[in-house]
Parts: structure tokens; C-alpha cells; sequence
């Protein structure tokens, strides 16, 4: 009998209780990303130029086109538009819409400002030059 109370002395009764396990987070972050880089108003507002420009590169190449007296130089794109107009203007357009949200869902702060001007500068300067060409 010794022996069941030296057991009874180590066995301690504990109350039932509850353990919950929250996770770390891991989710993915670049949606927030995407919404605090728009929530800068910088930010808002090379994204609107980068859309303008590619707009207006857009509407000057294919004004520059249609008049038969230019062709494309980028090799890529004029393969494109010969077999559909169209179907080249859309793949732009995506592969542009792709890289903007790529910046935006990656990049932070003065990176990703950086990133856009950069971006906006390069879209502007190819309606500029189809604009000059046009003019000319």
C-alpha cells in the first residue's frame, strides 16, 4: 500500500482546458500590397499615366499603320499585328496590365514609386515619337 500512495503523491490532477493553435500568418500579401501602393496618390497617378500612354501608343500606331506609309520596327509586336491587329493591341495591353500589378504587389513605397516612373516614362515615350512621326 505504500506504493499506491507514493503514486498518488506524484500523479497531480490537472483541470481540462482548451489549447487553441493559431497559425502563423502566411497568406499571401501582395493583395494588400496592391491596395496600399493604389491608396498613394503618387502611385494612383503613374499608374493612370502608364494606362494613358499605352492608350495613346495604341491609337498613334495604329493611326501610323493604317496609313500603309509606316511599318512597325519591333520585330515581336509586327509579327503580331499583321496577323490581327487586335489580338497585338490585347497582348499589350496584358503583358503591360501584368507587370504594373507585379510592381505594385511586390514593390513598397519609394521602390515601387520608382519602379512606375520608370515604367511611365518609357509608355510615354513611344506615342511622343509616334506622335512626332505622324506630325511629319
Amino acid at each position: 500500500m505504500g506504493a499506491a500512495t507514493d503514486l498518488e503523491r506524484r500523479v497531480h490532477r490537472v483541470g481540462v482546458g482548451i489549447v487553441e493553435i493559431i497559425p502563423d500568418e502566411t497568406g499571401d500579401r501582395s493583395l494588400q500590397a496592391i491596395k496600399d501602393n493604389l491608396h498613394n496618390r503618387v502611385c494612383a497617378l503613374l499608374v493612370a499615366i502608364i494606362a494613358a500612354a499605352q492608350i495613346a501608343d495604341i491609337v498613334t500606331t495604329h493611326r501610323a499603320l493604317s496609313g500603309r506609309s509606316y511599318v512597325e520596327d519591333n520585330p515581336l509586336f509586327r509579327a503580331l499585328i499583321v496577323r490581327s491587329p487586335l489580338a497585338a493591341y490585347a497582348v499589350k495591353l496584358l503583358i503591360i496590365t501584368a507587370m504594373v500589378l507585379f510592381v505594385l504587389s511586390r514593390l513598397h513605397g519609394k521602390y515601387a514609386r520608382l519602379a512606375l516612373a520608370i515604367a511611365a516614362a518609357i509608355s510615354l515615350s513611344a506615342p511622343l515619337l509616334n506622335f512626332d512621326l505622324l506630325l511629319h
